[in-house]
C-alpha cells in the first residue's frame, strides 16, 4: 500500500496512565524524531493502562521515505511527528 497524505496510519508508542481515566500519556520515539502528549483511549490501538502499543495518526506529508504526521490529543512536545515509513502501519478499512 502506498503512503500518501491523509492516510490513517499506526505508530508504535509507549503509554502510560494519564491524569483521567480515558487519557493516556503517549510517547513516540522513531528514527530520531519524538512526540509526548495525551491522547484518548480510542486513539491507541490496544486501550491499555501501560506498556507498547500503537497508537493513531494522519500522514500530513510525504517525502522519499520520510512522513510528518498529526497526532491525537494534546502535545507536550513539538507537533507534527516526523518519521520514516519503515515501522508504520497503514490503517485498515472500516468494517460495516
Amino acid at each position: 500500500m502506498k503512503f500518501r497524505a491523509g492516510m490513517r496510519i499506526w505508530i508504535p508508542c509507549d503509554v502510560k496512565p494519564g491524569p483521567f481515566p480515558d487519557e493516556r500519556m503517549v510517547r513516540v520515539t522513531h528514527q530520531g524524531g519524538e512526540w509526548l502528549g495525551f491522547v484518548n483511549v480510542s486513539s491507541l490501538r490496544d486501550q491499555i493502562e501501560e506498556g507498547a502499543t500503537f497508537v493513531l495518526a494522519i500522514v500530513e506529508d510525504i517525502e522519499a521515505d520520510r512522513f510528518t504526521a498529526r497526532l491525537p490529543g494534546d502535545a507536550v512536545t513539538s507537533a507534527p511527528f516526523l518519521g520514516t515509513v519503515g515501522k508504520v502501519e497503514p490503517v485498515g478499512p472500516l468494517q460495516a
